[in-house]
C-alpha cells in the first residue's frame, strides 16, 4: 500500500522532531524536541526573506549572506542535538538571530522594524532551554531585551547605511511586522499545545492513578476504596442488598495446586462472579477470597435469585470434566432500604454468610435488616 505525501512528511517531521531526544531526561527532552521544531519552521519561514534581501541588496557583507549563515546555525542546531550537543545548539541559535537582525536593522534602519523580531527572543528561551538552565534563559532573554533597547536608543540605528528609498522601508516594515506576528502566534500556538498536551497526559495518568488506587490488581475488581461510592450511592437511590460471597475451602485449593495457581482460581472466580451479575450490581473483592456485590435498587427477593443464579453458575463451571478441584461459594445477602446504614448492612451478610457456611457450604441466605432487627 503507498504511502501518501502527507504520511511521508508527518513521517519526516515526527523523525526530525525527536532527533537527540532519545536518550535525553524527560525535561530536556521536551526542550530538544521543541528546539528542533523550532529550527525547522524558522528555516521554512525565512527562505522568502532571502529573496526579499537579495532584491533590495546592502553593502558587504551582503545582508542575504548573513541571513543564510543565520539558517545555517539553525540547520547546525539540529545536528548539535542529534549529537546530544542541545545546549550549544540552542545557544547559538539564540545567539545568531541576535546579530543578525542587529546587523539588518544597522543596515536598513529602525523604520525596517527587524528589530521586533528580538521581541520573541525571551519567550524563545522557554521554548529552547530546559527548565534546570534557568540562568541560560534569563542570560540570553536579557542580552535579547538589551540589544532591542540600544537599537531604540542608538542615533546610529537612525539612517540606513544604503542606499533605501522611505517606500521600501515602509513596506520592509510591514513585512517585519507581519513577520514578528507569525513567529509570536507561532510560540504562543506550540505553547499551548504543549500545555494542552502535557494537561491531556497527566488527566490519563491521574485516571490511571485513580482506577489503580480503586482496582484489585489480582482479579481486576473494585477494590473497598472503590466500591465505597458505589454502596453510598445505592443507598442514596433506594433500596438496595449487599452480599458478602466467600470461596469454599479455598485453603483447600492452595493446598493442592500452589498458592500461583489458587490466584489463577481466585481471578477466574472473580470474572464469573462479575459476568454472572452483569448489569445488576457491582462486585468488589472485600479481602482474601471474599467478595461483596452491591444490587442497586432491588429487593430481597430479586437479590437472593440473583446470588442463587450465580452460586449456581460458580458450581456449574467448576463441576466441570477437566477441572482440578471443584470450587463452590457461599454468600449471605443482606437487604436494606433507602439510606439504611452500610454498616449495619454489612454486618447482616457476614453474619448471613457465616450461617452459609455453618449450613454445609454452597448456599445463599439473606435477610431484611428491618426484619433481623424485630428479631
Amino acid at each position: 500500500m503507498a504511502i501518501s505525501a502527507r504520511a511521508r512528511l508527518r513521517s519526516t517531521w515526527l523523525t526530525a522532531s525527536r532527533l537527540g531526544t532519545e536518550t535525553a531526561r524527560a525535561d530536556d527532552a521536551r526542550a530538544i524536541a521543541s528546539a528542533n521544531r523550532f529550527y525547522i519552521l524558522a528555516i521554512a519561514a525565512n527562505l522568502p526573506w532571502l529573496v526579499v534581501l537579495a532584491v533590495i541588496g546592502g553593502p558587504t557583507p551582503a545582508p542575504v549572506a548573513t541571513h543564510a549563515a543565520m539558517m545555517l546555525a539553525w540547520g547546525a542546531g539540529l545536528w548539535l542535538n542529534r549529537l546530544n550537543m542541545a545546549l550549544l545548539g540552542s545557544m547559538l541559535a539564540l545567539l545568531a538571530p541576535i546579530m543578525q537582525y542587529t546587523y539588518l536593522t544597522d543596515t536598513y534602519s529602525r523604520g525596517a522594524a527587524f528589530q521586533l523580531h528580538l521581541l520573541a527572543i525571551p519567550a524563545l528561551t522557554f521554548a529552547l532551554f530546559p527548565a534546570r538552565r534557568w540562568g541560560m534563559r534569563i542570560g540570553i532573554g536579557a542580552l535579547g531585551a538589551a540589544v532591542l533597547f540600544a537599537i531604540y536608543l542608538a542615533p546610529a540605528f537612525e539612517v540606513p547605511n544604503t542606499a533605501l528609498d522611505s517606500s521600501t522601508v515602509h513596506w520592509l516594515a510591514v513585512f517585519n511586522v507581519v513577520s514578528t506576528l507569525g513567529l509570536l502566534y507561532t510560540i504562543a500556538a506550540f505553547n499551548s499545545y504543549f500545555y494542552q498536551r502535557e494537561r491531556h497526559r497527566n488527566e490519563v495518568l491521574l485516571t490511571e492513578a485513580r482506577a489503580a488506587a480503586q482496582t484489585d490488581s489480582l482479579t481486576e475488581s473494585l477494590n473497598r476504596r472503590g466500591i465505597a461510592p458505589v454502596i453510598a450511592a445505592a443507598a442514596r437511590q433506594g433500596q438496595y442488598a449487599l452480599a458478602l460471597v466467600d470461596l469454599d475451602r479455598f485453603k483447600r485449593i492452595n493446598d493442592a495446586l500452589g498458592h500461583g495457581a489458587g490466584d489463577v482460581v481466585l481471578a477466574n472466580v472473580a470474572r464469573s462472579i462479575s459476568r454472572s451479575i452483569g448489569d445488576a450490581g457491582t462486585v468488589a473483592r472485600w479481602g482474601g477470597e471474599e467478595f461483596l456485590i452491591v444490587l442497586p435498587q432491588t429487593s430481597l427477593n430479586n437479590a437472593l435469585a440473583v446470588m442463587e443464579r450465580m452460586r449456581a453458575e460458580v458450581e456449574d463451571e467448576y463441576a466441570m470434566d477437566g477441572v482440578a478441584q471443584p470450587v463452590t461459594i457461599s454468600a449471605g445477602v443482606a437487604h436494606g432500604r433507602q439510606l439504611a446504614p452500610k454498616e449495619e448492612l454489612l454486618r447482616l451478610a457476614d453474619a448471613k454468610l457465616y450461617e452459609a457456611k455453618a449450613s454445609g457450604r454452597n448456599v445463599v441466605f439473606g435477610a431484611d435488616l428491618e426484619d433481623a432487627a424485630r428479631d
